[in-house]
């Protein structure tokens, strides 16, 4: 299993070793599985993670077996640790870490729960790293780290908050001044921020929320603007909604060329100007089945 030779900590190693066979003679079992997890931190350390991760599996399944349930849980954080240096583990991780996370309580030498629930969200589907997020970031503010909180909740925006989500908008919001201060969100990020809240009040029917958040934040920022211009279109103010769109959608090559193009047309649609919905289109050699496709979120 291992091959001490040059190694550092070949005495300490060895010694350990020869340790849990004498405790697994005398039926000791509680003690050799300690034993050989105490081996497998040290393979961690001396850089040894093959030999680590099989000796650290197989302390697992004895703490397991002998009921040592916080030893156990510290060999299934360490295997998390090295599966991450290993291809072919990302099935095993999620599972430690959910059996990690169900516990009732950590034992106070691995990290705190909301660690390991932004690790876990890491390698989980979009939904599930989500909920893991908000109470990640939950549990910060409870310890009065709101820092950490509005990073969490921030990660959380990224991967796409649920409609709805009006309490974590308002504390966002809270939050805002504290990570541009803090460094963890740049002020040039935040028209970025404010365009992802302004999308989750209009789809959660709030379109004068949303058009009046896109408005306290002025500029050339084109998700921004475009988000404006959404709310002005759910909220009837059609001709704005072309005026703010247009020069993006004067842009074929352009970013937001398709999303500003559809509300151009829908804006014109609106006002029962179907031909001038065509001839704009027919300027770029489109035509309105081309827009289907295009969605505007």
């Amino acid at each position: 299993m291992y091959e001490s030779a040059g190694d550092p900590n070949r005495a300490a190693v060895d010694a350990l070793i020869r340790a849990i066979a004498e405790r697994t003679a005398a039926r000791d079992a509680a003690g050799a599985a300690r034993l050989r997890l105490e081996v497998a931190l040290r393979l961690r350390d001396d850089g040894r993670r093959g030999d680590a991760i099989e000796s650290a599996e197989q302390a697992r399944r004895d703490l397991t077996r002998a009921g040592l349930t916080g030893d156990a849980m510290i060999a299934r954080h360490l295997l998390t640790e090295l599966y991450a240096h290993v291809a072919g583990h990302l099935p095993e991780t999620r599972d430690l870490l959910d059996e990690l996370l169900a516990a009732p309580s950590l034992p106070p030498v691995l990290p705190s729960r909301a660690a390991l629930l932004e690790r876990a969200a890491g390698i989980n589907d979009q939904q599930r790293a989500v909920t893991m997020l908000l109470e990640a970031a939950g549990l910060h503010r409870d310890a009065g780290d709101t820092g950490a909180e509005a990073r969490v909740l921030l990660d959380a925006l990224s991967r796409g908050l649920p409609t709805g989500s009006w309490v974590l908008i308002s504390r966002l919001d809270e939050l805002m001044d504290e990570p541009i201060a803090a460094g963890l969100l740049p002020e040039r990020s935040l028209p970025s921020v404010q365009a992802e809240l302004c999308r989750l009040e209009a789809e959660g029917g709030r379109p004068r929320a949303a058009l009046d958040r896109a408005r306290r934040h002025p500029g050339d920022h084109a998700v921004l603007r475009l988000r404006e211009a959404w709310a002005l279109l759910m909220l009837g103010g059609n001709a704005e909604a072309e005026d703010l769109a247009r020069p993006w959608a004067a842009d074929a090559d352009g970013l937001y060329f398709w999303e500003a193009c559809l509300i151009v047309v829908r804006s014109l649609q609106a006002r029962d100007r179907q031909a001038d919905a065509e001839a704009f289109l027919a300027g770029y050699d489109l035509e309105l089945h081309d827009m289907d496709d295009v969605y505007f979120d």
